[in-house]
């Protein structure tokens, strides 16, 4: 049975001014709001949204309860901004992909590289959309997937668009190709441990060639 978001009613939610916006998160300005954020991913993603408390999340960055609410005021506030980092994260990495001044053919690697990349670079929370889903708040759930709808919408047009281009088979349906590059590089976050030689940018290089040249002698 899929998991479905609870339904949760928001409450003292900041102003959409007062979020930390994905520009403000990649510069680290605020650094403690960058911080905070950062701690309540990894403690999410390592004991569970529900067994971790907001005491737990000002331990780690040296805050006292009274601090920590100051800057935010809720376990549920922390995690809609988890979930709305990586969909704008996922936006900036498809734009990057569209914006590139480069061939049909050499978007898609890009795209596959620079997504495996991003995952992992914030593994912390692609790990926590996927792992607390039941926990999230029902509009931030629509949200999420209205997001994830626009981004595979734009990988299929990149498909589409290289497939016109003549630099993929016209046997190639650009659906199940966009589905094969999601699901490939999107479960990273489950297995990837950075224990070992290969860096994300050589795996994703490195599933962008078993994609474009096949794995069959």
């Amino acid at each position: 049975m899929p998991l479905k978001a609870k339904t949760k009613t928001r409450r003292h939610s900041p102003a959409p001014d007062q979020h930390l916006t994905v520009d403000r998160y990649l510069a680290r300005d605020p650094e403690i709001d960058c911080r905070i954020i950062d701690a309540a991913a990894s403690l999410f993603r390592q004991h569970g949204f529900a067994n971790v408390r907001m005491q737990d999340v000002g331990d780690a960055v040296g805050l006292s309860k009274a601090g920590l609410y100051h800057h935010c005021p809720s376990k549920d506030e922390l995690l809609a901004d988890i979930v709305r980092l990586c969909g704008e994260l996922l936006a900036i990495q498809l734009r990057s992909v569209q914006d590139s001044k480069t061939s049909p053919e050499e978007k898609l690697r890009y795209l596959v590289v620079s997504r495996m990349e991003t995952i992992l670079a914030h593994q912390d929370f692609f790990t926590v959309i996927w792992q607390e889903r039941p926990f999230i708040n029902r509009a931030d759930f629509t949200d999420m997937a209205k997001r994830a709808k626009a981004y595979r919408n734009g990988v299929r047009q990149l498909i589409v668009d290289a497939k016109s281009a003549g630099a993929i088979g016209a046997n190639v349906d650009p659906h199940l190709l966009m589905l094969a590059i999601d699901g490939m590089t999107g479960w990273s976050y489950l297995w990837f441990r950075g224990t070992g030689d290969e860096k994300p940018i050589q795996i994703g290089q490195a599933f962008w060639n078993y994609i474009s040249q096949g794995v069959l002698r």
